[in-house]
């Protein structure tokens, strides 16, 4: 309110102030939240101490150095006889069934190639020497063949001395006649010992050319003898190889198998420290979980904070009251007209 004139007047101002309180029935339950969430909140950082990860369990340590030791290893132990004998067959070289090596015939063209009455060089008189001749001649056939001849000889024998009988009966011993007899009987001898020789030697001949082609024949055998032996030893190689591989696999298989178990135990083991984590995380979730139900349960209730209001008015000072006072007395003077009017 306020009045002026003139050159100005005096203005009041009036305040109001507003208090709002909690009921009284719900103010302990707020208070004692507010105490609890401050509690909560100032409660140090907790560390687990439990285990969080776990470790390699016993199998899974046994594989992993089961596998470490094939890498170092190397090679399955088979590689190496079995390259050996692969080398060995590369090389012209075959083993024996007793276990040495000595060189292999190869591809047969060595025998193919040699023929039955080759020259191998000569005699001191210049004439040639067949040297696969004699090796295959049968060596009694020539005896044979002196005692046909010999037998020649003593026959032509005979006749030379039926020769001279008949000459020395007729007087005419050691004559013309006598001698072309004598002559034409040593010619025949000659003739008779060369074929008995040429027929012998025939004979020795072919059977030395049967010898050798059934030795051939036999050396042919042995070279197919010898290939299949070859394609057995390879063949035998590369199994041994094979087998080392595939032993080296079913190890690897094992160890496989065995790092799975470890990798099954080691996953339940990480549940049971996973479990027992989780439950230290509840524990310390609880009380704020309480706090926060609480909130939410005071929250849910009917609360309605009540209000006072106060109105205030500023203390008139002296000055002022003198007046007002002074204004009033001249209102009722002039009221009433005046004291003398």
């Amino acid at each position: 309110m306020s009045k002026g004139g003139g050159g100005g007047g005096v203005q009041e101002t009036t305040s109001t102030v507003t208090q709002t309180n909690l009921p009284e029935y719900a103010e302990p339950y707020i208070t004692r939240l507010m105490q609890r969430a401050e509690t909560e909140s100032l409660v140090p950082y907790t560390t687990y101490e439990g285990q969080r990860l776990a470790t390699f369990s016993p199998e899974q340590e046994l594989a992993m150095t089961g596998k470490a030791g094939l890498a170092v290893a190397g090679d399955p132990t088979q590689i190496a006889p079995a390259s050996d004998v692969i080398t060995n067959l590369a090389m012209n070289q075959m083993m024996t069934p007793e276990g040495t090596m000595v060189p292999a015939i190869g591809s047969g063209q060595g025998v193919a190639r040699s023929t039955y009455n080759q020259v191998t060089g000569t005699d001191a008189a210049g004439n040639p020497v067949y040297g696969n001749v004699q090796a295959y001649m049968n060596p009694y056939q020539q005896a044979v063949t002196d005692m046909a001849k010999e037998a020649a000889r003593e026959q032509s024998l005979r006749q030379s001395n039926l020769i001279a009988q008949d000459a020395a009966a007729s007087g005419g011993l050691g004559g013309y006649r006598e001698a072309i007899m004598q002559s034409e009987r040593e010619n025949a001898l000659t003739k008779q010992i060369a074929d008995i020789q040429a027929v012998g030697s025939l004979e020795a001949y072919d059977q030395g050319r049967s010898a050798f082609e059934a030795d051939r024949a036999a050396r042919f055998a042995g070279i197919g003898t010898d290939q299949a032996t070859r394609a057995q030893q390879l063949g035998a190689a590369g199994a041994l190889a094979d087998l080392g591989f595939n032993r080296q696999a079913a190890e690897i298989a094992r160890l496989d198998q065995l790092g799975q178990a470890g990798t099954a135990r080691q996953a339940m083991q990480q549940q049971v420290y996973d479990t027992g984590y989780q439950e230290f995380q509840d524990q310390l979730a609880f009380p704020r979980q309480n706090i926060s139900f609480f909130q939410q349960a005071l929250r849910g209730m009917p609360i309605t904070p009540g209000q006072q209001v106060s109105s205030y008015q500023p203390t008139p000072s002296a000055a002022s009251t003198m007046l007002g006072l002074g204004l009033g007395g001249l209102g009722i003077y002039q009221a009433l007209g005046g004291m003398g009017n």
